[in-house]
Parts: C-alpha cells; structure tokens; sequence
C-alpha cells in the first residue's frame, strides 16, 4: 500500500485539491477547509497508469482511490504545519521542478510544434529510399549431405551422367530430415543456414548443382531449383517506423538550430576548464 501511495503521489503531482468552495454536488469529501471535488478525482486518477487505474474501477475501488487521496491531504498539510515546505531541500527540489517544467513547455512550443512530420515527408521518403526497405532475396534449394568428401564426388558424378537429383537424395543422404523430401530445403533468405552453405547456394542459378561444400554437418551436394529477388516492404509496413525516423532527425535539426540561436543572444557563456578537470563525476556536492 505505501508503494502505491507513492506511486500515486508521483503520478498527480502536479494536481493540487480545492480550497475554495465548491458546488455541494461536486464535493466528495473535505478535509479540514480543504474539498476534495470530482474534478480532482478524476485528473489524479487519469494521470495513473491504465493497470494502476483498472484497480479503482467499481464502488469499491473508487472508495478506495478517495481514502488515498484524503490520506495525501491529510499528509500533505501536516508537512506544512510542520514547516517541510521551508526546508532547503524543498525548495532545490522546487527550483528543479519549475527549471525542468519550463524546459518541457519550451521544449513543446519551440522544437515539438515547429518539427512536426506530415503524411507527404513520409511517402516521399519511402519513395525516394526504398532500397532501405528491401526484403532480402531468396533461394529454394535441395541437397544431398554425405559424410565425406569421396562421397560427395561419386553423388556429383552421377548428377553429371544424368541420374536423377531427388532420387538419389532419397536413398543416399544422411540428412533424413529432408531426404524423404527429396532434399528439398524450401526456400531460404540470407543467414538462415552455415555461411559455407550459404554462400554455395545464393551463387548458383536455378538448375545449377555445386561442387562439394563442406560444413559442419559433412559434404553437401546443392541444387538451386528457384530464386526469388528482393522486393519493397509495403509502405502500410513501415510507415510508422519511417515517421518516427523522420521525427527525430528533424527535432535534432531544429533543436540544434535553436541552441545556436540562443548562444547567439546570450550575452556571456564562460567554461573554467581547470575547475572542470577537477570534477569527479558521481561526487558528492558540498
């Protein structure tokens, strides 16, 4: 219950309860001469996470989510009768919230607002680019895998006088897996089998068999029965990821835009660079 007080604290910070007076139908509950409205209720409640609200959800969850927030009100003015607000810590936490705040607002008007990105900037850039949005070619190949490489000649030697490539992966391979398939792998893009296999089968032309490639399973005899070259990526499919992209490369162009303009105005930005060598990143402050 404390860790989700807390949480709850941190959640609503900003949203203070009603010390004015109320409409009678709007109030759920006074705390002293402090009221606790329905419009508090509902912005401290909406600024929790959606598992956290689902908690308070029904008679019994909203009577809850009100005892919690009596219980920060009743908190809440003990620290100032107790003079909590006076303490130094307080106000350095108040100066950073407000610095950070204003920062944010700033943030929001001057970089969010001016670097925006339209539906046109995305489908220009898909269009413009995309061979960054390929999918990688595809080969559909069979093989004959055997335990040595004399092996693999006597295989490839028949393959050459004419015997027939499935029949003979049925009967003579070690990879029953696929044999009973007549060695058919199906088709495979790039980095789905051993580099050596690999590179073997993305060189040959459909109908073409290799030589004997060695990997870590034995000796492969590879036929290439088909290819597929590499194509787009539907536009629907990466739209979101290419909007985002786009969003922050511009908000760092803006931003960086803006810093520079500021330098520009201020009227003095002076580095000690010798108290700077002196720091220790993760000391104490005095």
């Amino acid at each position: 219950m404390k860790k989700l007080l807390l949480m709850m604290l941190l959640a609503i910070f900003m949203v203070g309860c009603n010390s004015k007076e109320s409409p009678a139908d709007s109030v759920l509950a006074k705390v002293n001469t402090t009221t606790i409205t329905k419009e508090d209720f509902i912005k401290k409640i909406n600024r929790l996470p959606e598992w956290a609200k689902n908690r308070f959800k029904g008679e019994a969850g909203k009577k809850e989510f009100l005892e919690e927030l009596i219980k920060e009100e009743l908190m809440y003015q003990e620290a100032k009768k107790q003079g909590v607000n006076k303490e130094k810590e307080f106000q350095d936490k108040i100066k950073e919230f407000e610095k950070m705040t204003l920062i944010s607002i700033l943030l929001k008007n001057e970089i969010e607002e001016k670097a925006k990105v339209d539906a046109k900037e995305v489908r220009d850039f898909y269009d413009k680019n995309q061979d960054e949005f390929m999918t990688g070619p595809e080969v559909k190949a069979s093989h004959i895998l055997v335990n040595t490489e004399t092996e693999a000649e006597d295989v490839l030697k028949r393959i050459q006088k004419g015997e027939d490539f499935s029949k003979l992966a049925v009967e003579l391979s070690i990879d029953k897996g696929t044999a009973k398939n007549s060695g058919d792998l199906g088709f495979f893009g790039r980095g789905r089998m051993v580099p050596e296999f690999e590179k073997a089968a993305f060189s040959l032309k459909p109908g073409e068999v290799s030589s004997p490639v060695k990997t870590k399973f034995g000796y492969h005899i590879i036929k290439v029965t088909d290819k597929k070259e590499g194509k787009p990526r539907d536009f629907e499919e990466v739209k979101t990821s290419i909007e985002k992209r786009l969003s922050v490369e511009k908000q760092k162009t803006v931003f960086d835009s803006y810093i520079e303009k500021l330098k520009e105005k201020a009227n003095k930005i002076e580095i000690n660079e010798e108290t700077l060598k002196t720091l220790t990143v993760g000391e104490t402050p005095e």
